[in-house]
């Protein structure tokens, strides 16, 4: 019924979707209704989304170790059930507070696991001329799970915390269904192809531009990732339409954030297409101090929920189209890399807020550390460039 490709491009997207948009982004689209009527302390719901990216970063070593062989179906498998159960487990309220934290931990492994594993296998199993078109489709699961976790928002004044909760349960054991049935008929191909793995390929100059960049960007989306409905909430005291409103451009333009990070690829080459996102990045960023103005509010939720999944996906093609079987082991370390940032950066800015720290000053802060990774990744890339260049013009000489 479908196509290789078509069946691959599908199981990226569900398992992305899930990994991110529903196991991660769902909390803070529901941090406040949930805050209200579990009757949290704002200190105890930072606390949790610290915990999610806790588990998001043991999930990403625990993959990182894991063999690249079939078993990693097993693991996505099970990664998608568990991370599905522990959305239902809370649900509930009037359970003590390590039941939640265990929960968000569990949750957040499993993300980890999904994020890293997923297209480890369509690497193994795909064609190397299809690996764009694949992972294009496949990466914009992030931002269609973040869309999915929106979508009730607007009603979530006439729905109990518990049924929205439930719904995500819902949504999560569904993906997780889907992802079981589609990459099953793989085993055969991903057990072959394990036998044929290249040697790993050592971590470049131009890799570790790359990963700095791309960690300074995991610590500049914490707040809008985090704290941005409480920030709609509490500093702008939006009304519930305006909130809903933000939440969805967020949303939408997580959809569409592959789709744009793809077309610049085509057009500028990977490496320019970043220079632009980044630079775009922190003007979104940025754009968010300037609340009196709801145009440049609209475009700071717009173009940070489109940003972050365009990086997330034009990074993870380039460390595969420039170091092929190496694959699982650099993406791994970059998602290490990114989950530790993020959680050094969930800490830090729960911290700047239990200072009484402005909003304003936290997206300062952010814009100024991704600027800063974007520099050094400008000025290494220059360099790289003169130095391909060189060595062009000597072989060119001794031709001659």
């Amino acid at each position: 019924m479908f196509s290789i490709t078509q069946r691959l491009s599908i199981f990226l997207m569900l398992s992305t979707a899930l990994a991110v948009g529903i196991l991660r982004f769902s909390y803070t689209a529901l941090l406040p209704s949930t805050r209200l009527a579990f009757e949290w302390s704002t200190s105890f719901a930072s606390l949790l989304g610290s915990a999610n990216l806790l588990g998001y970063l043991i999930g990403a070593f625990w993959a990182m170790r894991l063999a690249q062989n079939v078993k990693m179906l097993h693991y996505l498998s099970t990664a998608g059930l568990i991370g599905s159960l522990s959305l239902f487990c809370c649900a509930f309220v009037g359970f003590d507070g390590i039941w939640y934290i265990s929960w968000r931990i569990i949750s957040g492994i499993c993300g980890g696991l999904l994020m890293i594993l997923a297209p480890t296998v369509v690497a193994q199993c795909c064609d190397a001329a299809k690996r764009l078109q694949i992972n294009f489709i496949g990466f914009s699961g992030v931002g269609i799970g973040v869309l999915a976790a929106t979508l009730f928002s607007p009603y979530l004044d006439r729905l109990s915390i518990t049924t929205a909760w439930l719904i995500l349960f819902g949504f999560a054991l569904s993906f997780s269904a889907l992802i079981a049935a589609i990459i099953y008929p793989f085993k055969a191909q991903l057990d072959h192809n394990t036998q044929t793995m290249a040697p790993n390929t050592p971590a470049d100059g131009l890799y570790k531009s790359l990963i700095l960049v791309y960690g300074c960007s995991a610590f500049a989306y914490i707040p809008h990732s985090l704290f941005w409905i409480d920030y709609l909430t509490q500093s702008l005291a939006l009304s519930l339409f305006w909130i809903n409103f933000n939440w969805i451009l967020y949303g939408l333009g997580s959809a569409l954030g592959a789709v744009t990070a793809y077309y610049l690829a085509v057009q500028l080459g990977n490496f320019k297409a970043l220079k632009v996102l980044y630079s775009c990045y922190v003007a979104a960023i940025l754009f968010a101090i300037f609340s009196q103005i709801p145009l440049l509010t609209f475009l700071s939720s717009f173009l940070t929920g489109l940003l972050n999944p365009a990086v997330v996906f034009l990074t993870s093609y380039t460390i595969l189209q420039r170091y092929g079987l190496a694959y699982k082991k650099l993406w791994s370390m970059a998602t290490i890399t990114f989950a530790t940032v993020q959680l050094i950066g969930g800490l830090s800015f729960s911290a700047l807020q239990s200072m009484q720290i402005s909003y304003n000053q936290q997206f300062i802060l952010a814009a100024l550390v991704l600027l800063g990774g974007l520099i050094y990744f400008l000025l290494y890339l220059k360099r790289h460039e003169l130095q391909q260049k060189n060595i062009l013009a000597q072989r060119t000489s001794s031709l001659k």
